[in-house]
């Protein structure tokens, strides 16, 4: 009896830790962690400070998006969605600079993991010239 238990947990533990593999997640049984997120612009433009802009805020957005046994994936946890959540919270403004990206992962035995991407920065409203 313990060993059907044993080599059921087993059996279901490597197929958790191949599909958290699968999805980039550092724990086979279980994780929580916040690792730094890349955001590169593939566009750029100058601005000198407060000449060409006003500083509205800080703000922050938050994006998830869940995924259960590696076949269904939910939500969006983009950098995109992270950002429109962060500009909402000051709708005056046009942009947003100085942006730093953390990406939080939550897994448990790769059945269920849940990533959140959340996007900080200042939003500015660009001067009309």
């Amino acid at each position: 009896m313990f060993a059907r238990i044993f080599r059921s947990f087993l059996i279901v533990a490597v197929a958790g830790a191949s599909i958290s593999c699968a999805v980039g997640v550092a724990g086979g049984l279980y994780t929580d962690m916040t690792s730094p997120g890349v955001l590169a612009s593939q566009s750029s433009y100058t601005i000198t400070p407060e000449s060409d802009f006003e500083s509205l805020a800080f703000v922050e957005g938050k994006a998830s998006g869940e995924i259960i046994l590696g076949l269904i994936a939910t939500g969006d946890f983009g950098y995109g969605a992270a950002i429109e959540n962060a500009m909402k919270q000051c709708p005056n403004a046009t942009r947003l600079i100085d942006i730093i990206v953390d990406r939080k992962v939550k897994s448990f035995l790769g059945v269920y993991t849940k990533i959140t991407t959340t996007v900080r920065g200042r939003a500015i409203r660009l001067k009309k010239k």
